[in-house]
């Protein structure tokens, strides 16, 4: 079933999604149906699954091998990522094949990172999430979902610039959106007030992953550009010598975040949950 008529028959309450990755080790891999079990008790509207390391084929495969057994095997809607920076037309669309061949209806249309390992930018076909998406109209039927950035693009200095590619990509034919993660809900309702501006009529799903470790927020900033407010630097300050109690302060405060946005008539939680099902347990009740 595709996610975008999920979210258009939903009951009023926001729909609880959830993200996982496929394991590195292929013994972890093949035993991932615990994790999945665990998280089939929080009765998700659907899973992402994202690209492995680096989005070499034999980790795409995984992907889309994970996304597939959450489907047919579990009975969870399933969102397989796709990503395009490295990939050529024809790649895409045996990818696209092997994806609905699979039984898998959705997915998450990400431009992705440019691979290090002597990787020759000049043969890139793909700059774009929105010519991914393009792409993905034009040769299956799948429902397509894409990324959107409340604290805009960490490659878009312009808030307001960084809005005009989800349109684009809404254009192209996003069906809805999945944000990345954020910690001031604030920065999510800006996002939301320029979007409805621009005339963004899509679903637009807000990201949550709580505070885990100090390396974890270190990467978070770097990587993607979320920023801290004072309260969770304190929690950090705190608890950065305690990983039991950060842990726990995260989650409390990402509960904390839930509450608001579902307060907030938000159409959907999408929980980061990193392979932890005790995060994806301790956050849906929340919803």
């Amino acid at each position: 079933m595709k996610i975008s008529d999920k979210l258009k028959n939903n009951n009023g309450k926001p729909a609880v999604s959830l993200e996982i990755f496929p394991p590195k080790k292929q013994e972890a891999f093949l035993n991932i149906g615990d994790l999945l079990k665990r998280l089939k008790s929080v009765s998700p509207e659907f899973i992402s699954v994202t690209c492995g390391a680096g989005g070499s084929a034999a980790h795409r495969n995984k992907t889309i091998e994970l996304a597939s057994r959450i489907k047919n095997e579990f009975g969870i809607e399933s969102m397989a990522h796709l990503t395009c920076i490295a990939s050529t037309p024809e790649s895409i669309e045996a990818e696209l094949k092997e994806i609905e061949a699979s039984g898998i209806d959705n997915v998450l249309a990400l431009r992705g990172d440019i691979p290090k390992d002597g990787f020759d930018i000049s043969k890139i076909e793909y700059n774009y999430a929105y010519e991914l998406i393009e792409k993905i109209k034009n040769e299956s039927g799948l429902c397509v979902a894409a990324a959107a950035y409340p604290e805009g693009h960490i490659d878009c200095e312009d808030l307001e610039a960084s809005v005009e590619y989800v349109k684009l990509k809404q254009d192209a034919g996003a069906d809805f959106f999945v944000t990345q993660l954020f910690f001031s809900n604030e920065y999510f309702y800006r996002f939301m007030e320029i979007a409805d501006r621009k005339n963004i009529t899509a679903p637009i799903i807000p990201g949550i992953m709580p505070m885990m470790t100090k390396s974890q927020i270190s990467n978070m900033i770097f990587t993607c550009g979320a920023s801290l407010p004072s309260a969770l630097i304190k929690l950090l300050n705190k608890y950065e010598n305690n990983p039991d109690n950060l842990l726990k302060a995260g989650i409390e405060y990402a509960g904390k975040q839930i509450s608001d946005l579902s307060r907030h008539g938000v159409r959907g939680i999408h929980i980061y949950s990193m392979n932890k099902p005790e995060i994806a347990e301790q956050l849906a009740v929340c919803v």
